[in-house]
């Protein structure tokens, strides 16, 4: 079968989707990530996620490599940084230190590999022409500068949220599409436009020769909340009954 990095007929591997070592819990460790998905009943996982019909062995190591340095980054660096609390009151987490190619080209390969995987979990990951591009830019191994497919990220630091997998999903921010990528206690925003982002979100927005700033949210206040309550309450009970979410 074809390789969809590479694109040579080679033997097809279980390769990473989203990456096992993510799993390891950002905080409360004794508990397992349950993932949440708008089409089937949230479920606990820690095995992350694999597809057996999108790259061989060599093209999954090179990918590998990206995968391993976040989980590094994500599950060991962050939690030991204190946060810090900007202008406008909105708390970060910052590391003065990172590679931004490595770790920009996770964030792209993961969802390049969610768009081209088969898994029913990343159907609603589809990029379009955007595909193509992203493709070649992992290749080349190139993530661009800032602006292209701009990345930002935010942890979960409440018990509820950091113990949850959300699904990777398009949205709109002020007129620009976006996906939010669902990764175990985070939540980062890849942007799949021509369009530049708004300022706002600048200084969080990966780039090369600054510090990494990932900003700080509790799930319990943040926009998903609504989404993750409307998944709950759509799933019985064993005793027949809805569940309830935190509020």
């Amino acid at each position: 079968m074809r390789c969809r990095l590479c694109e040579y007929e080679k033997k097809l591997i279980e390769a990473h989707v989203i990456p096992r070592c993510l799993y390891t819990r950002v905080k409360h460790p004794t508990k397992r990530m349950l993932t949440i998905s708008k089409r089937v009943p949230p479920r606990a996982s820690h095995t992350g996620e694999y597809d057996r019909s999108i790259l061989c062995a060599d093209c999954d190591n090179i990918l590998g490599e990206w995968d391993e340095y976040a989980c590094d980054l994500l599950v060991h660096k962050v939690p030991a940084q204190s946060i810090k609390t900007r202008s406008n009151g909105q708390q970060i987490y910052v590391l003065p230190r990172y590679e931004y190619q490595k770790f920009k080209l996770f964030f792209l390969s993961t969802l390049w590999r969610m768009s081209i995987s088969t898994r029913y979990a990343f159907r609603d990951v589809k990029l379009g022409s955007f595909e193509v591009d992203l493709r070649q830019k992992i290749f080349d191994r190139l993530p661009g500068e800032s602006e292209d497919f701009a990345v930002f990220i935010y942890r979960y630091i409440d018990e509820f949220g950091s113990t949850m997998m959300l699904p990777s999903r398009p949205e709109r921010l002020e007129g620009i599409r976006v996906y939010n990528l669902g990764l175990p206690g985070y939540i980062a925003v890849i942007k799949v436009d021509r369009k530049r982002l708004p300022l706002a979100t600048g200084p969080l927005v990966l780039a090369p020769g600054k510090p990494l700033a990932i900003g700080v949210r509790d799930m319990r206040k943040s926009p998903e909340l609504r989404f993750v309550q409307r998944i709950f309450s759509s799933q019985p009970r064993r005793d027949g009954a809805r569940p309830k979410t935190e509020r």
